[in-house]
């Protein structure tokens, strides 16, 4: 899953190369590749790697790791955002992984703990923290190793360790905001009808965003609204998609908010 994320992340495909590195986002969501009910897998289902019968406490040859479901994140926010439309990764490929990631936080199950709650490595397919798992002396699988005790002074390590990022995927990609020298961007990637950020703060000033597809949910009308230091700098209405709802537009806006841009971008 490296393979994939990492030139996204960093941005190192040349933009003419572009459609051809991005074919092997086809694999993020094929079960015989990355693709699982709780996340993507760390090493393709097909590999000769995939595996969980080693005695490792941590491993990477198949668990779902938050670390790199990040990375995964962030590379599609960086694609779908800085590069031209592709015919095999769209926005309805990031849609679902912050769904799915959003899940993994909240409906997983972790010994002794209420959700949410993320941790190091978890099952993809059946949902359980592994490590965690193993740290509390519960064997996962026949031939587990690592396994803890009550007394063992690092069976909780796991509550803190907040490596996901998700705040991150919200803000950069779900509401869509990208910093620049002259102006920042917002360019949602979602199909949400509504979301609300307040008193973000971004070079300088505090950045306060809604949308709403239909104006039902808050009290400003239909559309996407833009604050900049508590002053509304303007507005503009969602646009078509494919699956026949209002998507939210993508904006230019000044940091001083004299100036407010909408910018076309393609469909979703």
């Amino acid at each position: 899953l490296m393979g994939l994320s990492s030139p996204w992340y960093f941005g190192a495909v040349p933009p003419a190369d572009g459609p051809k590195y991005a074919e092997a986002f086809r694999e993020l969501e094929d079960p015989a590749g990355f693709g699982a009910k709780w996340g993507p897998r760390t090493t393709e289902r097909r590999s000769e790697c995939y595996n969980f019968s080693n005695s490792a406490q941590c491993n990477w040859n198949g668990g779902s790791w938050p670390f790199e479901t990040s990375k995964v994140g962030t590379a599609l926010i960086n694609l779908l955002q800085t590069y031209k439309p592709q015919p095999t990764v769209g926005l309805s490929a990031f849609d679902r992984l912050l769904r799915t990631y959003a899940r993994a936080h909240t409906r997983t199950h972790a010994e002794g703990l209420a959700p949410p709650h993320v941790d190091e490595d978890l099952h993809p397919d059946d949902g359980y923290w592994i490590t965690r798992r193993k740290l509390h002396g519960i064997p996962p699988w026949r031939g587990a190793g690592g396994l803890g005790s009550p007394r063992d002074p690092l069976r909780d390590r796991g509550t803190h360790y907040f490596h996901s990022t998700f705040n991150d995927l919200v803000l950069s990609g779900l509401v869509g905001l990208r910093a620049h020298a002259e102006h920042f961007e917002i360019y949602p990637l979602s199909f949400v009808s509504s979301f609300c950020v307040t008193r973000l703060r971004l070079r300088g000033v505090d950045v306060s965003v809604v949308w709403d597809a239909d104006g039902s949910r808050y009290p400003h009308g239909a559309g996407l609204h833009v604050w900049v230091s508590g002053r509304l700098v303007g507005s503009a209405r969602g646009r078509a998609s494919s699956r026949h709802t209002q998507l939210p537009p993508r904006l230019h806006v000044s940091y001083d908010g004299t100036r407010l841009v909408a910018v076309q971008s393609g469909g979703g």
